[in-house]
């Protein structure tokens, strides 16, 4: 955190505003705690753990947004969206509700990931009969 959200004071690396003494201790550390969570789920990605990594994501986005979690947060969305349409396509409907499921975390109100929703949905009563 460069500036206080209170005043815009500059902060060089203090917790405590010096105009307007507003304590940051809680801000500065919920932004340390979404970074490692940050961390973490782009290392999950690279070891392949899909939903170890959306977990960790979900909750460095709960903490504090950046731009680089919410490029990844896109970026994950993405890449799952066409293995989803992969595992619908070979009828594998169950695996591909449970990490659409999963995905959804990230961001529940994406338009693409409820048409995929709907999609999926459809495909699912469908094999029913």
């Amino acid at each position: 955190m460069q500036r206080c959200p209170s005043c815009n004071a500059r902060l060089k690396g203090r917790v405590i505003c010096a105009r307007c003494k507003a304590d940051l201790t809680v801000l500065i550390n919920a932004e340390r705690s979404a970074q490692q969570w940050l961390t973490k789920a782009v290392e999950a990605y690279v070891a392949g753990n899909i939903e170890q990594s959306i977990t960790a994501l979900a909750i460095s986005l709960s903490q504090h947004k950046t731009r680089l979690a919410l490029v990844f947060r896109e970026f994950i969305i993405e890449r799952q969206c066409r293995d989803i349409l992969e595992l619908l396509a070979q009828k594998q409907l169950l695996q591909a509700r449970q990490r659409l499921y999963q995905l959804r975390l990230l961001l529940p109100s994406s338009p693409q990931l409820q048409q995929l929703q709907s999609f999926s949905d459809y495909l699912f009563v469908n094999s029913q009969e």
